[in-house]
C-alpha cells in the first residue's frame, strides 16, 4: 500500500498568496497595462485563431472536394492534423481557462471548439485540467493527468509493477490514444464516478448537457457522415486513426514535457497534508518551462511551452507568456524557488525518457533489475 493510499485527507488545501505571488503579480498587472502589450497580444492571439479555423477547414474541404490525388491528399492530411492540434492549443484551450473573452458565455462557446472539431467534451475537460490538475498539479491521486496506472507509472508513490521498466518504449504508443481513449468514452466515464481524482464532477445540466451532446454529433458529421459520400468507408476510418493518433502523441508529449520530468517535484497528499505549502511556490516546483527562446515552438504549441506562467496565470492570454516570463523567472530568483527552464526541445525529451525510465525501475528487485 503506498503513502497517498494510507492517508488520503477528504480535503486537500494550500496556503494562498505569499510575497512571491503577491509581487508577480504586480508585476505582471503593470505589465497588461500598457495598451500596446495588450494590443500586440490580442492581435496575435486572434491572427493565430483565424490560421488554426482556416487550417483544419480549409484542408477538410481539400480532402472532400479538390483532385483525390497524392500530392493534394497529403497536404489535406497534414494541414487537418496541423489545424487540430492549432485549434486545441492556440484556441481551445484559451477559451476553457476564460483568457480569450471577458465573458464567461462567450469564452465557453468558443471553447466548445473541443466538442465539435475535436470530439471530446470542453465540460468534463474544465474540471479535469482547469481543477484537478491545475490545483493540484503533480499531487498523486488528484491530478488525474499522472494517474495512467495500471498502464504507466508517472509519480514515485504510485505501485510498481515489472513491466513498467519497459514504459519509456512503449509510452510513445499510449500517447497516441488519448484522443481516441477520450473519443471512445474516457471523457464520459468520469460523470458514472461523480468525480476527476477527487475533484467532484456534477452530471451536465440544460446548455451544458446540449453542447456535450450537440459537439458529439457535430464531430461525428463532420469526420465520419460527410466523408462518406466521398470516400470509401475503410479510408474514412483510416484518416481519423491517422489524425487522431498523431493529434494524441502531440498533445500529450507537450503536457507530460512540463510536469513528467526528473526536474519537476510529485507530491503525496500526505506529505502535503503534513506540511502545508503555498501554493504559488508547488506550480513553480512542479511545472517545468521547455524551449523559450523558440519562437515558432512557442506559436506552434499556444504558449504551453511557458507551463509555469500558464499555472500562475491561466487567465491571461498566452500570447503575453514570453514576456511574463521574464518577470516570473526573475522574481523566483530573488526568493529562492526553484525555476527550471529546459533550453531545447531535445533536452526536455531526454529528461522525460529518464524521469520514465527511473519510475519504471523504482522498486523493482534487483536480481530482476540485473537480469
Amino acid at each position: 500500500m503506498t503513502t497517498a493510499e494510507q492517508v488520503r485527507p477528504e480535503k486537500l488545501s494550500f496556503d494562498t498568496g505569499g510575497s512571491f505571488l503577491r509581487e508577480t503579480r504586480l508585476d505582471v498587472e503593470r505589465y497588461l497595462q500598457s495598451r500596446g502589450a495588450r494590443l500586440r497580444a490580442r492581435l496575435q492571439l486572434y491572427t493565430k485563431s483565424v490560421v488554426s479555423f482556416g487550417v483544419l477547414i480549409g484542408s477538410w474541404a481539400l480532402l472532400l472536394f479538390g483532385d483525390h490525388g497524392a500530392l493534394q491528399s497529403t497536404i489535406g492530411l497534414t494541414g487537418l492534423t496541423a489545424g487540430a492540434i492549432l485549434l486545441g492549443f492556440c484556441v481551445m484551450h484559451d477559451a476553457n481557462h476564460g483568457a480569450y473573452f471577458r465573458t464567461r458565455r462567450a469564452n465557453h462557446l468558443l471553447g466548445w471548439t473541443a466538442d465539435v472539431f475535436l470530439g471530446f467534451g470542453s465540460y468534463a475537460w474544465r474540471v479535469k485540467h482547469n481543477i484537478a490538475h491545475h490545483t493540484y498539479t503533480n499531487v498523486e491521486g488528484w491530478d488525474d493527468d499522472i494517474n495512467q496506472t495500471p498502464l504507466a507509472r508517472f509519480a514515485p508513490s504510485q505501485e510498481g509493477r515489472r513491466y513498467y521498466r519497459w514504459q519509456h518504449f512503449y509510452i510513445w504508443v499510449l500517447y497516441a490514444f488519448l484522443v481516441l481513449r477520450w473519443h471512445a468514452g474516457s471523457d464520459v466515464q468520469p460523470f458514472l464516478r461523480g468525480r476527476i481524482g477527487e475533484s467532484p464532477l456534477r452530471f451536465p445540466r440544460r446548455w451544458d448537457l446540449a453542447g456535450m451532446l450537440g459537439g458529439k454529433v457535430l464531430f461525428a458529421v463532420w469526420a465520419f457522415v460527410v466523408p462518406a459520400f466521398f470516400y470509401p468507408w475503410w479510408v474514412v476510418l483510416a484518416v481519423y486513426a491517422g489524425v487522431t493518433m498523431a493529434t494524441g502523441l502531440v498533445m500529450s508529449v507537450t503536457f507530460q514535457l512540463a510536469h513528467c520530468v526528473e526536474e519537476a517535484q510529485f507530491v503525496t497528499p500526505a506529505e502535503l497534508a503534513e506540511s502545508k505549502r503555498v501554493w504559488a511556490v508547488h506550480e513553480v516546483e512542479t511545472t517545468v518551462d521547455f524551449c523559450p527562446r523558440n519562437p515558432f515552438l512557442t506559436w506552434v504549441l499556444g504558449g504551453l511551452n511557458f507551463q509555469i506562467e500558464h499555472h500562475l496565470f491561466p487567465r491571461v492570454a498566452h500570447t503575453h507568456y514570453p514576456r511574463i516570463a521574464a518577470i516570473v523567472r526573475r522574481n523566483a530568483l530573488q526568493y529562492g524557488i526553484r525555476y527550471t527552464a529546459q533550453p531545447s526541445l531535445r533536452a526536455a525529451l531526454g529528461s522525460h525518457v529518464r524521469h520514465l525510465r527511473a519510475m519504471g525501475r523504482l522498486g523493482i528487485p534487483a536480481e530482476i533489475e540485473m537480469g
